[in-house]
């Protein structure tokens, strides 16, 4: 490539949740690094995910909690598959594409990647990568590889360098194969951002750590903007050098402006499937986006309303 570079490495699905992950990819630009993508025993997410100073903004595995909260990952909790008979379609018993482990009664599936093979450069500072991954059962004896292959999915990873904030969008188009599928109502899914531990407000047990959650019109702290609707959320703190830095997440139209569901703890999830779920049939595809911009400063510092006002005209979002 002539403005990036990516670096890749032999791929190698990790056997446990606590084994290391895969480093799948990683991307660079104008000599710093700015993403990448990894691959764990149940999930591919996006990481790392770098500020243009060069300061981490998520976290592939929090010292304290929930370490299936992977940096910038996609999945749900609820996932069902219907099975054709003359009687009509037969749900079978749920799934979870979330969890590293069985939850509630539903068994672990995974989601992996089964080849990252087109990078393609659409501008000096805009790199498009395009991911294919599986959405694989659990293991079952007498399925080919003990593994059923529920559905494929294609992702797009969006990547746009700067000099105050390095841009990522995150698409996921989900198909069925061979079942017609559910995915929710669910609590858990369907994008997760695990922000670095620095950048949190409090730690799980609720002492300060001195991060700053903010939202659009003037909302700070989880109480003011937890389950509520915001053009934006950000998380900024100071790294272990004293780097000011931080991250922001938009939601694509496609999301369908939901309540942002987070904790100053530092994890986010954007789920259009907690109140409702979305039945997808053979044929059809489950479209989804968002926006995750890793910037250097504070949210004001870093222009971040003016971003989203940006991205606003850039996908059609009525600001008024």
């Amino acid at each position: 490539m002539r403005y990036f570079t990516a670096e890749e490495a032999p791929y190698v699905i990790p056997d446990r949740w606590e084994d290391e992950a895969t480093r799948l990819l990683k991307v660079g630009w104008k000599g710093r690094l700015v993403t990448g993508l990894s691959q764990s025993a149940y999930r591919s997410y996006v990481f790392p995910v770098v500020s243009p100073a060069g300061v981490y903004v998520t976290t592939e595995r929090s010292a304290s909690d929930h370490p299936w909260h992977q940096s910038v990952t996609i999945g749900s909790d609820r996932f069902y598959t219907y099975l054709q008979s003359p009687e009509g379609p037969v749900e079978q018993p749920p799934l979870n594409m979330y969890w590293d482990w069985p939850f509630q009664g539903r068994d672990a599936g995974r989601i992996i990647s089964s080849v990252v093979d087109e990078r393609t450069e659409r501008a000096e500072d805009h790199l498009e990568i395009t991911q294919r991954l599986q959405w694989q059962g659990p293991e079952e004896y007498g399925v080919g590889a003990y593994r059923r292959v529920l559905a494929d999915e294609v992702r797009i990873i969006d990547v746009r360098p700067g000099d105050v904030a390095n841009i990522i969008d995150v698409r996921s188009q989900v198909r069925p194969t061979d079942w017609d599928l559910r995915i929710g109502p669910c609590r858990h899914g369907y994008f997760t951002i695990r922000v670095a531990d620095h950048l949190r407000v409090v730690d799980r047990n609720g002492d300060k750590v001195g991060g700053k959650l903010t939202a659009s019109g003037g909302r700070v702290g989880e109480k003011e903007i937890r389950w509520q609707l915001a053009d934006w959320v950000d998380y900024s703190g100071k790294d272990e050098q004293g780097r000011m830095a931080g991250v922001a997440m938009f939601q694509f139209p496609s999301v369908g402006n939901v309540p942002w569901y987070l904790v100053d703890y530092g994890s986010v999830r954007i789920n259009p499937h907690r109140m409702s779920h979305r039945y997808i049939k053979r044929g059809e595809m489950l479209d989804l986006a968002i926006r995750v911009v890793a910037h250097d400063g504070d949210a004001e510092e870093a222009g971040i309303a003016d971003l989203y006002a940006s991205f606003a005209d850039e996908v059609g979002i009525s600001t008024n």
